[in-house]
């Protein structure tokens, strides 16, 4: 991915498979292709899918160039759009897309989700929304997804493998833009679903600048997971597993792992060695964000996004601050609410996950991994999590997907010593603390950064808030959420999970 310079206006410029562009971010795609290639264990990644990334002043104008690559001339070219209003540079976004495609093929647009979303109606991923779309694009020569992460991630799932999908990037909201994954809601639930790459991403940097500047900001949060997620991904990794042999480097990670692939310090290294650049970048991107920060934020969310596609999962940006959102989303989906952007809500919730890792550290020190633990009675938990969800789900939907996920987790961790799932932690402890020392960040550093980029760091603060009740039920109950292990299973294992904890990770984070 390349970008026209620090102010945005250098002109087109295009990253393919064998190419080397370079943007702000430092991000050069073919050079990332042959880094990946020389990877140890390279065998474990899945192939860079995404064919190009096209950025710069004028990148959506010359959208009938990188269709014109997908699907042949006068051919039929689908658009999903919501009904929302957009803009490039002060154009309107529709005439635009529409007068360069236009001259080349027959243009058919879409509306995906509500009509009354252009009066802010919410657009869901959801099993109705996302076959409506797959319906309406049937047959396409090729499809164009206009939008924010929802409607890309629409795309993805609606559009299938062998039609060219071309996805133009409209905020810095998510790093969904560019991974082969799609969040959908089933059962009122929140899933990360496999779904494809696009042929081809287009990342105009007007169209940027004319973003909501909370959605653009949004993106600075979702990233802010890089200090959290990437060391639940490794600790994933290292429960259950035997002790590493003398010598091992604990970054190759154990083969028995809860539900993930085994943790790649390659692949967290490409977003998590940028991290000292999203502390510094976080300043400029308040509400006169110019088009230079705002596209190199854009190539730190797509690396996020190429990062999660080699590596087969979400992991490397998805911890327990996103399990944190999700419940918060669905919470306020099942009330009939509105919810603040996922980005800025996971920001909020990467500080009390860096809280919940400072918490269990200090608790190792003092001795707490020295005791075995003991695995929760499946019964148990699915009295639990039916308890924890009532509330919000009367009929018993989502409780009953969400166990269905959670006892997963708990077969894959019976599979090591079913008698202490920890032992193998325990056993290598020493060799796992350096490297997660390596991978963490301090909450008040992750919350200096946060406020720096104009960004809320305390639930209450959302644009669309969120009540401390709401707030301590999201993160009591995360790691019930899904399969993934994170720091707060961990804590939950070690017995230091209960309302006291709770209140102390979310210290300073609820009113």
């Amino acid at each position: 991915m390349t970008s026209g310079g620090a102010g945005g206006d250098g002109g087109l410029s295009d990253s393919g498979p064998g190419d080397g562009g370079r943007d702000a971010a430092g991000l050069d795609v073919g050079a990332l292709r042959r880094e990946l290639a020389g990877a140890p264990d390279r065998s474990r990644l899945n192939p860079l899918g995404l064919g190009r990334v096209v950025t710069g002043a004028g990148a959506v104008d010359g959208l009938a160039g990188v269709t014109a690559g997908l699907a042949k001339t006068g051919g039929e070219v689908v658009v999903l759009a919501a009904a929302t209003p957009m803009s490039a540079g002060g154009r309107d976004l529709r005439a635009v897309v529409e007068q360069a495609l236009g001259a080349s093929f027959t243009v058919r647009w879409v509306v995906v989700g509500p009509a009354a979303a252009a009066g802010g109606g919410l657009v869901h991923a959801d099993e109705p929304t996302v076959a409506a779309a797959a319906a309406a694009a049937a047959g396409a020569d090729c499809v164009v997804s206009v939008g924010s992460g929802t409607v890309t991630d629409i795309g993805k799932a609606a559009v299938p493998g062998g039609t060219p999908l071309v996805a133009v990037q409209t905020a810095t909201s998510v790093n969904g833009y560019a991974d082969p994954f799609s969040v959908l809601l089933r059962r009122g639930v929140k899933r990360t679903t496999p779904s494809r790459w696009p042929d081809a991403l287009v990342i105009d940097p007007g169209v940027l600048r004319d973003a909501p500047p909370d959605l653009n900001r949004a993106g600075a949060g979702d990233l802010m997971a890089m200090f959290t997620a990437n060391a639940d991904w490794y600790l994933a990794s290292a429960v259950p597993g035997p002790p590493l042999p003398p010598g091992a480097d604990p970054g190759d990670g154990p083969a028995v792992h809860p539900g993930d692939p085994p943790y790649h310090p390659a692949v967290a290294g490409l977003v998590r060695a940028r991290g000292p650049r999203l502390l510094a970048l976080a300043a400029g991107l308040g509400p006169d964000a110019a088009p230079g920060p705002l596209a190199e934020l854009a190539g730190l969310l797509t690396l996020s996004g190429i990062a999660m596609g080699v590596a087969g999962s979400t992991a490397p940006a998805s911890g327990m601050e996103h399990a944190i959102s999700h419940l918060l989303e669905m919470a306020a989906t099942a009330r009939g609410e509105p919810a603040s952007f996922h980005g800025t809500q996971v920001g909020v919730a990467s500080i009390v996950a860096a809280r919940t890792w400072a918490h269990v550290l200090r608790l190792v020190a003092g001795g707490g991994l020295d005791r075995a633990a003991r695995l929760p009675d499946p019964d148990a938990v699915r009295d639990r999590i039916g308890r924890a969800f009532a509330a919000i789900d009367p009929g018993g939907a989502m409780a009953a997907e969400c166990f269905a996920d959670y006892a997963r987790k708990l077969r894959r961790l019976g599979g090591g010593d079913p008698g202490d799932p920890l032992a193998g932690l325990r056993a290598s402890w020493t060799a796992h603390r350096d490297v997660l020392d390596g991978l963490l960040l301090d909450p008040a550093t992750v919350a200096r950064a946060l406020r720096s980029a104009g960004l809320p760091t305390r639930f209450c603060d959302l644009a669309e808030p969120v009540d401390d009740a709401t707030a301590r039920w999201a993160v009591a109950n995360c790691a019930l959420q899904r399969q993934r292990f994170c720091v707060a299973d961990l804590a939950m294992l070690l017995g230091a999970w209960d309302d006291g904890d709770v209140d102390e990770v979310l210290a300073g984070v609820i009113s």
